[in-house]
């Protein structure tokens, strides 16, 4: 590729074999000869045919779609992003999930969105599909919270995304991370109303009430590793209401993590969607209460 292309979308692969061909699928008519597309996909060590399926592709893609295949020389999913960004060339990022489908008329808006100087962020809204009803057709984000980042739904610049990363390989996936520079570095990402994602909800990504409570717990757990992480990055140094912030939130998980749900439900700086999704998980009757809340709402 000669022309410098306009996005690069990062895609951590592992054991997707099932989903990647429809999640690859959904690039095709972002194709753009004159604005190329760059797709970054890092397979992470698979077992399956994920990387084989991702270089057929990569072979028979549109003119305007440039599609890279490498292995990850790490291992996990922060090491395959970590490794997609140092290959991508664009100055706007977008990031996939291998199971998920990106809405490819949105891909000019989300990119636009972080055009500019200086570290720049946006969020589209996302729609969930999945076999099981309950979790099928959850347009989200549900709550206006004020700095929510979700990694497949969240495009940034290259300087935001030079600050970012490398992300530290310890953590489990990259969205705690984001949100913790965002708010560290002072960006409020831009809310876009558009749905930019198709987010596939199954038994292998779910963090929802298809998992029982200890396993949601350890995962909450491992994430929120990442606060602690920002908090000593020299690197992203910034305006102090965001250290403050994040501060709160380390408090809240601390709350969280050790079943003292009513101090949650008075801590100050924790905003509404934050205190939902904190007391949500932190008891299994209250985690069993959101089950049967989504359950009974889907039915209707």
């Amino acid at each position: 590729m000669t022309r410098r292309p306009a996005v690069s979308i990062l895609v951590p692969v592992r054991d997707e074999a099932e989903h990647l061909g429809a999640c690859l699928a959904s690039l095709r008519p972002a194709a753009d000869p004159a604005a190329p597309v760059e797709v970054v996909v890092v397979d992470d060590r698979s077992a399956d045919a994920s990387a084989a399926i991702a270089r057929a592709f990569a072979a028979g893609a549109p003119d305007g779609l440039v599609v890279r295949v490498t292995a990850n020389p790490g291992a996990g999913k922060v090491a395959a992003l970590n490794h997609a960004h140092r290959l991508a060339r664009a100055d706007a990022f977008v990031l996939l999930g291998g199971d998920d489908l990106l809405v490819p008329e949105t891909l000019p808006g989300r990119v636009a969105a972080v055009a500019g100087p200086g570290p720049r962020a946006a969020m589209c809204r996302y729609l969930t599909f999945s076999d099981v009803p309950a979790w099928d057709g959850i347009l989200l984000p549900r709550f206006a919270g004020r700095d929510q980042v979700a990694g497949g739904a969240i495009s940034f610049n290259r300087a935001f995304a030079d600050r970012a990363f490398p992300i530290p390989e310890a953590l489990p996936n990259e969205d705690t991370w984001l949100r913790a520079c965002c708010l560290l570095l002072g960006v409020r990402p831009a809310r876009l109303d558009a749905v930019g994602l198709r987010y596939r909800i199954h038994a292998g990504n779910d963090t929802g009430t298809m998992r029982p409570f200890s396993e949601v717990d350890a995962g909450i757990r491992a994430r929120a590793g990442a606060f602690a992480a920002a908090l000593a990055c020299d690197r992203l140094a910034g305006p102090e209401a965001g250290r403050d912030r994040l501060r709160v939130l380390a408090e809240a998980e601390a709350a969280r993590a050790a079943g003292r749900w009513w101090r949650l439900l008075w801590m100050r700086g924790l905003d509404r969607a934050d205190r939902a999704i904190h007391l949500a998980n932190a008891t299994p009757w209250l985690y069993a209460a959101k089950g049967a809340l989504v359950a009974r709402g889907r039915r209707r």
